[in-house]
């Protein structure tokens, strides 16, 4: 039998701790339970684009801007790995920078924030690592996609270009040589070449090319034509070169010899080797003949 201040004690104890348990519960909702597509979101000051995943104890979305933005409540528990996890985040955010498409990076930053809201909602860090390996691995064939499309489109258009100047002043080839002389002419054909040989050296050694389409479509443009107008600069000194007898020089030759030039000016232009070796030997011999 319980006496009556027993079992007044004994509630009063009980009562004493449900009240705690209340008190130290988490809320059921946070204040971004109510968010929405559309919505501003209070804390952040960030318009809401789409949401990736709200519970009670946190919230993933992607913003107007696209990028992913996440808040927690004081209850939420992060777990062990959540710092590597938002690392892999950051990175993956800087990378996808070069996605022009709004629609495109979108799709990219919310497979991102689903990475991350697995990592908040408590799932095994492998599986919010491997959603964002295979984001970054997308990533690395878009990047890789895009910069070819930027660097061969520059260096194609301007070969193209020039390949339409080499026609049309061969046929204009009477009048072009009446302008500039014969010689002159020759040496502008075997320039143009020139823009083959780079062209072809460019597509050969595609796999080699480390690009990043991060750094910008204008850089890539800039470099696809630098490579052109390289390629040129050593046909042009092959040319000029051949016409001088410095190359080929009291050489027999049954065929064409503008032919041999220009065969001559297309591998210059392919070659990494050929111009400097040249410029190699030039160097020598003005060495030897100031020394005398």
């Amino acid at each position: 039998k319980v006496s009556d201040k027993s079992t007044a004690h004994y509630f009063t104890q009980m009562s004493s701790e449900v009240i705690d348990r209340q008190e130290s519960s988490p809320p059921m909702t946070g204040d971004h339970y109510h968010l929405k597509s559309g919505d501003v979101d209070p804390e952040l000051n960030k318009t809401i684009e789409e949401i990736v995943l709200s519970t009670k104890y946190f919230i993933v979305y992607v913003d107007n801007e696209q990028a992913v933005q996440w808040r927690t409540t004081d209850h939420h528990k992060m777990p062990e790995y959540c710092g590597e996890v938002l690392n892999t985040v950051a990175a993956l955010e800087a990378k996808s920078q070069f996605i022009s498409d709004s629609k495109t990076l979108r799709v990219v930053r919310r497979r991102i924030g689903e990475g991350l809201a697995r990592c908040l909602d408590g799932y095994p860090k492998e599986n919010s690592l491997a959603t964002l390996r295979e984001v970054e691995l997308e990533l690395k064939i878009r990047n890789k996609e895009i910069s070819w499309k930027w660097y061969f489109l520059s260096a194609m258009r301007l070969t193209a270009a020039l390949v339409i100047s080499f026609v049309a002043l061969w046929l204009l080839r009477d009048q072009a040589r009446a302008c500039v002389g014969s010689a002159a002419f020759e040496v502008i054909l075997g320039a143009i070449c020139g823009a083959l040989g780079a062209l072809l050296s460019v597509m050969s050694r595609s796999n080699r090319l480390v690009m990043d389409a991060n750094a910008g479509k204008s850089l890539h443009q800039l470099e696809g034509l630098s490579r052109i107008g390289a390629g040129m600069i050593g046909a042009l000194l092959i040319a000029l070169s051949i016409k001088a007898g410095i190359i080929l020089g009291g050489t027999h030759f049954s065929g064409n010899p503008l032919a041999l030039l220009l065969a001559f000016s297309i591998v210059a232009g392919t070659s990494e080797r050929l111009v400097p070796s040249l410029i190699t030997t030039f160097e020598k011999a003005a060495i030897l003949k100031t020394q005398r």
